[in-house]
């Protein structure tokens, strides 16, 4: 094959609107990848967002249990410290209790 018959070929194919099926096929792969992109972005961003939300309830969760228990520490404090004993007085965590079906 010679380098005529290799640029009349090219010629042809890429002539006569090849070039703009081309540009216009490798323009679409690039919009269809960059919407991908724009969508992958919103959703790490939905994701952020569930994350930021779930982290402030957790905290206000934290704080409501630490609040509570330091109220209930005090009541003890201050009911020991009026004589009254304790009920029951070595209390068990549930995470110790036995596990009863």
């Amino acid at each position: 094959m010679s380098s005529e018959m290799v640029t009349a070929l090219i010629g042809l194919v890429l002539g006569g609107g090849g070039i703009a099926f081309l540009q216009s096929l490798f323009s679409g792969v690039g919009s269809l990848r960059a919407g991908a992109r724009a969508h992958e972005r919103e959703s790490v961003q939905d994701l952020a967002r569930a994350r930021d939300k779930a982290d402030e309830r957790a905290a206000s969760a934290e704080r409501d249990r630490d609040y509570w228990r330091r109220t209930a520490g005090g009541y003890a404090y201050q009911l020991t410290r009026a004589g009254v004993d304790p009920s029951p007085p070595d209390p068990v965590p549930p995470s110790e209790r036995p596990v009863t079906a």
